[in-house]
């Protein structure tokens, strides 16, 4: 190749000069964004997943509470029903020296009238009395 080729074959090829004006360069903001908004909910998930696991730490300790608090209560209900049982209150009444009476005894109060004594009358007082709505 000459120089006169070769001077003709770059006057073939033009070569122009764009300026930046009108022309926009790709930007990478929104891939910034979008990097930063899965990270942020990455650290959102693994903090969820924490605060649920110490969640149920403290769920696991308030049920081992509730099962020990269970069976106090039902030994203490055997220990109340044992207490009650009619057996032992008589045996500890005899022990008592607490017997019997042979023969009942009536007692009149004076300024009482025997129609306050109906016992039909005093249940439906004790039954107006629990049934009054506050």
């Amino acid at each position: 190749m000459t120089v006169a080729s070769r001077s003709r074959a770059e006057s073939d090829v033009r070569f122009q000069v764009t300026r930046g004006e009108g022309k926009v360069r790709p930007r990478l903001q929104p891939w910034i964004v979008f990097a930063l908004t899965v990270i942020v909910a990455f650290f959102g998930l693994i903090y969820s997943r924490i605060s649920l696991d110490q969640s149920a730490f403290v769920l696991e300790d308030l049920e081992q509470i509730i099962a020990v608090e269970e069976a106090r209560h039902w030994d203490l209900r055997v220990e109340v029903a044992r207490l009650q049982s009619p057996e032992r209150i008589t045996r500890v009444a005899q022990e008592m020296g607490m017997i019997y009476p042979a023969e009942l005894a009536a007692l009149e109060v004076e300024g009482v009238d025997a129609a306050e004594l109906d016992p039909e009358y005093r249940w439906a007082q004790l039954k107006a009395l629990l049934t009054a709505q506050p």
